[in-house]
This record gives C-alpha cells, structure tokens and sequence, in this order.
C-alpha cells in the first residue's frame, strides 16, 4: 500500500509502531470492502423483498380476512355448542394475527375491531366518521361535550391499561422461557426493573446471571482456591474498567486527531491561496477528498492525504506519531466491523444461534430464498384451509381433533 509505504523507509527496520500500523490500515481497507458488500447486498434483498416477499404476504393476510368471513357463515350453519365454542377461538384468534399486522385497509381494520370488540376486547377505533360524529357531539350542548371528553379520557386510559397488560404478559411469558431454558425458578426475577421495559429487564437479567455463574463457580472451590479465585476476577473486573478508560480517551483523541490533521492538510491544499489555474484545479480535488474523509470520520484516507502531502514537505513519521494513530485505526477498525455487524443482525439469523461459523453474505442470499420459500409455502397452505372451511362437512371434520384444528392456525 502507497500510504504503509510511505511512512517507512526502504532499508529500515520495521519498529512495533510501524508493524501494527500495517497491520491495522489492511484490516481497514479489508473492512471497509466487507462492509461495500453487505451494504450492497442489504439493498439487494431489501429490494427483492418489496417485490416477493411484501406482496406475498398482502395475499396471505387476504386468504385470512377471507377465512374469517367464511368461518363467521358457517357458524350459521347447524354446528354443536362445542363446534360453535372453536369456530369463535379460531375467529378471534386469526382476527387478532390480522390487527396485529397493521397492514389492513381502513374498512378491514374497522370490520375486525367490531369483531373482537364483539368477543370482549375493548379496542379503540378512530375514523374520520367517529371525528365527526363526535364534532357534532360538541356542538349539541355542554353537557355533552363533557360526556365525548369523560369517554375518550377514558378510552385513553384504557388504552393505557391494555399496553401495560400486553407488555406485562410479554414479560411473564418472557420469564417462563427462561425458566425452562436456564433451569431457573421465578424467584430468580426479583431484581429490579422498569416492567415496561424488555431492554431493561433482559440487561438486568444477564447481569445477575453472570453474578450467579461466579457464585456458582466460587462455591465449588476450597477456601485458599476461592481467594486466589476471587482474585482474579477481580483483577478482570479492573482491566475490564482500565480498557472502557482507555476506550474513552482514545475517542477524545481521534476527535482531536482527526480535526488536527484535517487542518494541517486544509492549511497545505487551500485552492484559493494557488495562483497556478492547474494546480488550483489539483488542490480543489483534494480538498473535496478531505473535506469528505472528514465529514465521514474517515481517519485511513486523510492520513493518505497527510502523507503524501508530507512528503512533498519532507515531513516523515515519528514512532510516538505512529502511536497516536494507531490508537485511532483501531478505533475506525472497530467502527467498521460495528457497521457490518449492524447490517447482519439486523436479519435474524435463528439458524445460526448454534453455530460459530462466521456469517457470511452468501448465507443471506440462502436465507433470503428460504424465507421466500417459506411464506409461499404459508399461502399455500392457508389457501388449502380456506377451502376446507368452505365446507362444512371438511370444517366438522377438522374440528373433530383438536391438535388438528390448532394446527390449521396460520401465523403471521
């Protein structure tokens, strides 16, 4: 590379600065074409997903809403009590898939909250009907504008109530799981938390499980083991602390480092203080490469600008420069591989929980064509139960068992 070997001369030996400063400029340029390629490969299967995916699973959620209807005659039909009670479980079981996907046309969304409203939900419902319907309600008397304000506070409230329920059983149900996959009672919760609030709840979780692993750890061992024990984990906790200090500092001094070093490339390049047309045309390119490398916090780019523009000033390197820097390439480093990891999980990538292999994009594309394949296979299959609930000698058939019927759920 132009700008590792720039900084070194011919004959000389490479110091530990110099080594590492190599190193981490081909770890960047090495990221930075990773990161080019999930970003280009992010916005390729964004793309295709507005083209198959989307409108795939608009088609499915209309097989549902057409379930539903079908579902809603037949229970006019001559069915059992027993019939009727599963017919009504399964029509606001796929009714609450449906409003929980708000992805339904206004007249859908309307027929579906009157619908669950009708099984004992209270869901709010504001339209441009009820707006008016409620401007005429206040232009009637006073005392009716008091009763329009006194039913949508306490609609509010209500509304209020039921996401505080919904987040509460989330949150219960959250704890059951790890209770079975961590062999845990539900004492183990007793932390405090913002009940509101997975995030808070789950950090607070993994902090009293890492606690528990070293109580657990520590009472396996003999006294003088468990001092020496203790030790050492204490010794960790305070690298732990010294390195987030160090991390800290660093992040000061790349600020520092970068403007510092933008100036003095600003202060060489300036176009307007060029008298030569050519050369003045030569700098304003530069600058704009500067003044980008800049704006992106681009750190590896403007220290190619430094030194070659260093080298027409015969300025060289010093080891306690070299230092610095690479303090600050490590920092970009990990910026980069931040970026990349924030692209790949923002998919979820399930089938990879078990595995250490690194994922790859390639993997995204097979992902992608199986999640593809997945929701085509779901429309299938929902459009094969709409037709058995078209008949109710198949419908009968099918309540008959009760794993069956469960089985015949859709989820969105």
């Amino acid at each position: 590379m132009e700008l590792q070997k720039s900084t070194l001369e011919p004959e000389q030996k490479l110091s530990a600065p110099q080594k590492k400063f190599q190193k981490l400029c081909q770890k960047i340029e090495q990221e930075q074409l990773r990161l080019n390629e999930w970003q280009t490969a992010q916005a390729d299967i964004q793309a295709r997903a507005s083209r198959e995916i989307l409108p795939t699973y608009a088609q499915l959620r209309e097989v549902i809403f057409q379930q539903i209807q079908q579902l809603l005659q037949q229970k006019q039909q001559k069915v059992t009590a027993a019939q009727q009670t599963k017919l009504d479980q399964k029509i606001e079981q796929l009714s609450l898939q449906l409003l929980d996907s708000q992805q339904m046309s206004t007249e859908q969304v309307q027929f579906l909250t009157e619908l669950l409203n009708s099984y004992g939900h209270h869901i709010e419902l504001l339209d441009t009907d009820d707006v008016d319907l409620r401007s005429e309600a206040k232009t009637a008397t006073e005392s009716e504008d008091e009763n329009v304000e006194q039913c949508e506070q306490n609609s509010f409230e209500h509304d209020e109530s039921e996401q505080e329920r919904l987040a509460q059983l989330k949150l219960e149900s959250l704890k059951h799981f790890l209770c079975e996959e961590y062999d845990l009672d539900l004492d183990f919760f007793d932390f405090q938390h913002d009940p509101l609030d997975l995030d808070d709840f789950i950090k607070k979780f993994e902090q009293k499980m890492q606690e528990q692993e070293e109580l657990d750890f520590l009472s396996q061992l003999s006294s003088a083991q468990k001092a020496f024990a203790e030790q050492q984990i204490a010794r960790e906790k305070a690298k732990a602390a010294k390195k987030q200090q160090q991390r800290e500092e660093a992040k000061k001094l790349a600020n520092q480092s970068i403007k510092a070093i933008y100036l003095k490339i600003t202060a060489w390049i300036h176009p307007d203080r060029e008298q030569d047309e050519q050369k003045k045309q030569e700098k304003t390119v530069l600058m704009q490469q500067a003044n980008q490398a800049y704006e992106a916090n681009d750190l590896l780019t403007l220290l190619n600008l430094q030194i070659q523009l260093g080298q027409q000033h015969n300025l060289s390197f010093a080891n306690q420069q070299l230092k610095a820097y690479n303090l600050l390439l490590e920092e970009q480093l990990e910026t980069l591989q931040m970026q990349v990891d924030d692209i790949i999980y923002s998919f979820n990538w399930s089938q990879f929980l078990y595995s250490n292999r690194k994922i790859k994009v390639q993997d995204l594309y097979r992902k992608y064509e199986q999640d593809y394949r997945h929701v085509q296979q779901k429309l299938a299959r929902a459009q094969e139960i709409l037709e058995k609930y078209q008949d109710l000698k198949q419908l009968k058939q099918l309540m008959r068992s009760q794993y069956v019927w469960e089985m015949h759920a859709v989820m969105m």
